[in-house]
C-alpha cells in the first residue's frame, strides 16, 4: 500500500471536532520542537474518541491484518522551509522488521501547489534500498546506547547523486483535507515547504497484529527519552521484567 492515496477518510465535522481537541493540547516535549509549530506524539485520540470510530472502522477494514498503534499530530506554519530526506527511527526501530510499519498521513488542511506543505515519498525500488541502509545505520546506533562495547560505525550521508536521484523520483501527491497518504516510514521521504496558512496533519501508525518488537531498541528509545508515550506501554505490554528493573 505504500504510496497509495486515500480519498474523504476523514469527513468535514469530524476533522473540525479533531482539531478542537488538537488544538487544546499541549506540545510533546521532543528532539523535534524546532521544527513543526506543534508537534503531539501519542495523543492516542482513535482509542477513546467516539468522532473518530468510523475512521478507526475504514482503517480496520482498508488494512486487514494490521492494528492502529499510535497516533501523531504535527503542524508548520507558513514559510516553513520543510525538512529533508528521514527515516524515523523513533516511531519504528523498536519492531523488529520497521519496514512493516505503515502510516496514515492525513491532512486537516488542503495540500496543493499554492499552499505547499506536501509529504514526498520515495516509491522505486532504489530509493526504498537506500532508505533500508539508513535504517540499518540507525539501528546500529540505537543498540549503541545499551551496549557501548558495540564499535561506531561512520555516520550514513546522502551523496549528491544519491540526494539528486531522491529528488527526482520523489512523489509528492496534492491531496484535499480529510484525504490519507499511505506510506511506510521506515522509507525515505521528506516534508515540503509551506507556502501559505497552516499545514496540520494527522498520523495513524498502523502495524501487523503479530508485530515482533526489540527489547533492546525499546530500552534504547527510553533512555533517549523518544515516543515515551507508545515506548512506555509496549514495554509494559511485552517486557514487564525490563521495565521492573
Amino acid at each position: 500500500r505504500h504510496g497509495d492515496v486515500l480519498r474523504g477518510v476523514l469527513d468535514a465535522e469530524a476533522r473540525a471536532a479533531l482539531a478542537a481537541t488538537l488544538d487544546a493540547l499541549p506540545s510533546s516535549d521532543t528532539w523535534y520542537k524546532d521544527i513543526y509549530t506543534k508537534a503531539i506524539y501519542g495523543p492516542m485520540l482513535f482509542r477513546h474518541d467516539a468522532r473518530l470510530r468510523p475512521l478507526v472502522s475504514y482503517i480496520e477494514a482498508t488494512f486487514p491484518g494490521y492494528r492502529i498503534l499510535a497516533d501523531l499530530y504535527l503542524e508548520k506554519s507558513g514559510g516553513d522551509r520543510g525538512f529533508p530526506f528521514h527515516t524515523d527511527f523513533d516511531s519504528n526501530c523498536f519492531m523488529e522488521r520497521p519496514e512493516e510499519m505503515i502510516s496514515v498521513w492525513i491532512p486537516l488542511t488542503p495540500i496543493d501547489a499554492e499552499r505547499g506543505g506536501h509529504l514526498s515519498i520515495v516509491v522505486d525500488d532504489g530509493g526504498v534500498r537506500l532508505s533500508l541502509i539508513r535504517v540499518a545505520h540507525q539501528l546500529h546506533q540505537l543498540l549503541r546506547v545499551i551496549d557501548e562495547s558495540i564499535p561506531p560505525h561512520r555516520p550514513f550521508e546522502l551523496s549528491h547523486d544519491e540526494h539528486e536521484y531522491l529528488q527526482r523520483t520523489r512523489v509528492m501527491p496534492e491531496l484535499a483535507a480529510g484525504d490519507a497518504l499511505v506510506f511506510c516510514n521506515a522509507f525515505f521521504h521528506k516534508s515540503e515547504p509551506v507556502h501559505a496558512g497552516t499545514r496540520c496533519a494527522y498520523i495513524l501508525r498502523l502495524v501487523p497484529e503479530r508485530c515482533a518488537f526489540s527489547e533492546t531498541r525499546l530500552l534504547a528509545l527510553k533512555k533517549l527519552g523518544q515516543n515515551l508515550a507508545v515506548v512506555d506501554a509496549l514495554l509494559a505490554e511485552h517486557f514487564p521484567d525490563a521495565v521492573a528493573q
